[in-house]
């Protein structure tokens, strides 16, 4: 299963392709075997052991390639500066996830529109493989990592399950966990596609759940602005061209069961059963930790972010938290990437450390 694309910001000056990374595993998920589990990846700049190592890992639909692929800008090409990881200077690690990139052969045989049945992955197993992909693709030491959205639930798990592996963790409009309002949102997505591969119309099923997320991903400011309401003698309001593109490119481009997988990851995700054990998780972790929240943001909302910070400033933990204020709301990652890096570079967040020098 090859890994799709995302939304791209504004292109950043040619870079070479990345070397591809990948290793084969068996995993377990739910105590349900997997067999001939391929784990994919990129590796940007300099090589594993030679330098200090920034993972990297955004939404769902992120492939690895996120400084790019050689032919067309990555979707966090604003992050590929000389001031903040400068690839000449550092390793760049991006895991593809599973079911967008990272498969095993059942997932990867399996007919585009049929049901099939999946394995119940959760967050923690996502970051379980990215240690494990790590691992297998030579990478022992500890590593800077960087994740938006689903990627900075799986950065979270990481820190917590593997300890010694992260030594710096920034987390981006993410938390410990989603809210029950967008599990409902998400719940209702997987509803669409699964009818879609029931009744035999799953590109209809697929446009209409990523349009359903769009109305999600972006600030609700940013969409009255944008917008037009339906006016007088308009058979539709003028946001239904940008859905129903949206939609459509989702539909054509993504893989139906890697985005169930992936979505009903988000929604077991569970670091812990109750607060006490989540609070000595996190007294044992060795990472300090950065947190950036957008208040604009409906997905995973500002207040997911303060409440990681203050449980981690609780088990006396190094964590800071930062604002983004953005009119693109949970997409403001991607889409205001620029501001992003700026208070990246501003804080210091990455704090890599002595880099060699060439």
């Amino acid at each position: 299963m090859p890994w799709t694309t995302t939304e791209t910001p504004t292109p950043a000056a040619p870079y070479p392709p990345p070397d591809r990374a990948d290793a084969a595993r068996n995993a377990s998920f739910a105590g349900e075997r997997v067999e001939a589990l391929t784990l994919r990846g990129v590796r940007y700049g300099r090589p594993l052991g030679a330098a200090p190592v920034v993972v990297l890992m955004g939404g769902i639909t992120a492939p690895p390639t996120a400084f790019g692929d050689g032919a067309s800008p990555g979707w966090w090409s604003a992050l590929d500066r000389p001031e903040l990881i400068d690839t000449r200077r550092v390793t760049v690690l991006c895991p593809a996830l599973l079911g967008n990139g990272s498969d095993w052969r059942a997932l990867a045989e399996a007919p585009r529109d049929r049901p099939i049945a999946l394995p119940p992955v959760s967050v923690s197993e996502l970051a379980d493989l990215v240690e494990e992909w790590l691992a297998g693709i030579g990478c022992a030491q500890p590593v800077c990592f960087v994740g938006a959205s689903l990627g900075g639930l799986i950065g979270m798990g990481l820190t917590l399950r593997h300890p010694a592996r992260v030594r710096r963790l920034v987390s981006v409009s993410a938390g410990l966990g989603p809210d029950g309002w967008a599990t409902g949102i998400r719940h209702l997505q997987r509803e669409i596609v699964r009818d879609g591969l029931r009744h035999g119309e799953l590109d209809r099923a697929m446009s209409r759940a990523r349009q359903l997320g769009m109305l999600t991903y972006r600030g609700r400011d940013e969409i009255n602005e944008r917008f037009e309401l339906l006016r007088p003698g308009a058979t539709q309001p003028s946001i239904a061209s940008y859905l129903e593109h949206n939609g459509k490119k989702f539909a054509r481009g993504f893989s139906p069961h890697g985005f169930l997988l992936l979505s009903e990851s988000i929604d077991r995700c569970s670091f812990a059963r109750d607060e006490a054990q989540l609070r000595e998780r996190l007294a044992a972790i060795r990472a300090s930790v950065a947190v950036v929240g957008v208040p604009q943001d409906m997905l995973f909302p500002y207040a997911l972010q303060r409440a990681l910070h203050e449980e981690l400033l609780a088990a006396g933990k190094r964590s800071r938290l930062h604002t983004l204020s953005s009119i693109y709301g949970h997409d403001a990652f991607l889409a205001d990437q620029r501001a992003l890096a700026s208070i990246m570079i501003e804080h210091e967040l990455l704090e890599l450390g002595d880099a060699p020098r060439d």
